[in-house]
């Protein structure tokens, strides 16, 4: 992984869509395109990803590098991955991230309610 930025600075702007941005701002944050949602653990991380969802990228504690999150990292090698101790990462989000792992994700254009309700029996 080459792509593993260490935190050293809590105001980088890269950090603001985990500590700084409300759901409302991630929502609209590539307007008119959809925005990002941000994933908590490798679990749901991993859903995710199995659904098409792209990472924009990841915040994780350091120990957690050659953990859990590994295998699931290396599915993604572009994607930055901002890292630091725990104490510095509850001290960004303001909560204690308890699978140690968030990811912040791509959302993806909502389908026609032509295609939702096509061979609905039921609406």
């Amino acid at each position: 992984m080459t792509n593993i930025i260490e935190i050293t600075d809590l105001r980088a702007s890269e950090l603001d869509i985990y500590a700084r941005l409300s759901e409302n701002q991630l929502y609209h944050y590539y307007e008119p395109a959809p925005g990002l949602f941000i994933t908590e653990s490798p679990k749901v991380i991993t859903r995710a990803l199995d659904a098409g969802y792209v990472p924009e990228s990841f915040l994780i504690e350091r120990k957690q590098l050659l953990g859990e999150a590994s295998a699931l990292l290396e599915r993604c090698p572009d994607t930055p991955i901002y890292t630091a101790d725990f104490e510095v990462l509850t001290k960004l989000t303001g909560f204690q991230l308890t699978r140690g792992m968030l990811c912040a994700m791509k959302r993806m254009s909502l389908p026609a309610v032509a295609n939702i309700c096509q061979g609905a029996r039921r609406i």
